[in-house]
């Protein structure tokens, strides 16, 4: 790769020419396929990564024996990873994945090191460049923290179902800066949808009905039930077909709530702008689908029984 595409990686845009040349020398270009693992958890610091196609995941292990690994976030095309091993050079905290295949540029603590013998110069644009990125990665951290623990604190004091899903649609709309969001749960006793949150958005009873029924774009997603990202929807393939219920943005982000393999619900959030969400938002909104799924369960079941226990009243006889 050439010093000039390496003006493709965000990071690098503002470096000077004479440090992307230098750099160019000692990139190691390689590609992995999906699935493969660039590093994994517990592994020796020893290079870091650039993106130039595809993505990776970055996963943590939970501390519980035989856990699934968390994705923390999904990285894209111009982004980096694993800077830390030029620093520090310990443990990797968290594994790397190519999600869909990816090819990267690695860059050894070797290769550094020797940069700043020979040019130290490059060596600290590099990383000075890295450092004025880090606060929008910081900034983005802190936001999916305060609403984990938000949604946390729902699950934990909200006094009822309704106002657990309030409280997810809310937080989330903030965090993604999405222009609307719906909650929907899928009705226990049909095949249709419950609409129990709503944001921003104002449903003529025609569109609410639709809704309710699954038609429309939410047809293709029931039939096929993952986490989806919408940069515009006119030209998403898989909708083009679809009767339009009319409150369609062109970015969407879809992400469903799973309990193990049964499906509860969606959430939706809708952008008036094209490219609205990025794979943080969509990582986000699934985590916390997931955060608040079996708390979603046992909301309903207590209404349940509060709902049987009014019913048995109604009938005491004295």
């Amino acid at each position: 790769m050439n010093s000039q595409q390496l003006k493709n990686i965000a990071v690098l845009r503002d470096v000077d020419n004479e440090a992307l040349v230098r750099l160019a020398t000692v990139l190691q270009e390689k590609e992995y396929a999906d699935g493969h693992v660039v590093f994994s958890e517990g592994d020796p610091g020893d290079s870091m990564y650039f993106i130039v196609e595809g993505h990776v995941r970055i996963e943590k292990l939970a501390q519980a024996a035989g856990a699934l690994p968390k994705t923390l976030t999904v990285l894209e095309a111009g982004d980096y990873f694993g800077e830390m091993a030029l620093m520090d050079q310990k443990s990797r905290s968290a594994s790397a994945v190519a999600a869909g295949g990816a090819r990267l540029l690695r860059f050894s603590k070797a290769a550094f090191d020797e940069l700043q013998q020979q040019r130290g110069g490059v060596g600290i644009n590099v990383l000075f460049a890295m450092i004025r990125t880090s606060s929008e990665r910081i900034r983005r951290l802190t936001t999916q923290v305060v609403v984990y623990d938000e949604v946390g604190k729902a699950i934990g004091e909200a006094p009822d179902l309704q106002s657990l899903l309030d409280a997810i649609l809310k937080q989330l709309l903030a965090a993604t800066l999405a222009d609307w969001g719906l909650l929907l749960l899928r009705s226990q006793f049909s095949d249709r949808f419950d609409l129990r949150a709503l944001a921003n958005l104002t449903l003529t009873p025609g569109q609410r009905e639709s809704v309710l029924n699954g038609d429309g774009f939410l047809g293709a997603v029931l039939r096929d039930p993952q986490a989806r990202l919408i940069a515009d929807f006119a030209e998403t393939e898989a909708f083009k077909s679809c009767p339009h219920l009319g409150f369609e943005t062109p970015s969407l982000l879809i992400s469903p709530i799973m309990l193990e393999h049964e499906f509860l619900g969606l959430i939706l959030l809708g952008g008036r702008e094209r490219n609205l969400f990025n794979l943080d938002a969509l990582n986000l909104a699934r985590g916390v689908a997931r955060q608040a799924a079996q708390a979603i369960v046992n909301a309903r079941h207590r209404e349940e029984n509060q709902a049987r226990l009014r019913h048995s009243r109604q009938y005491v006889k004295f």
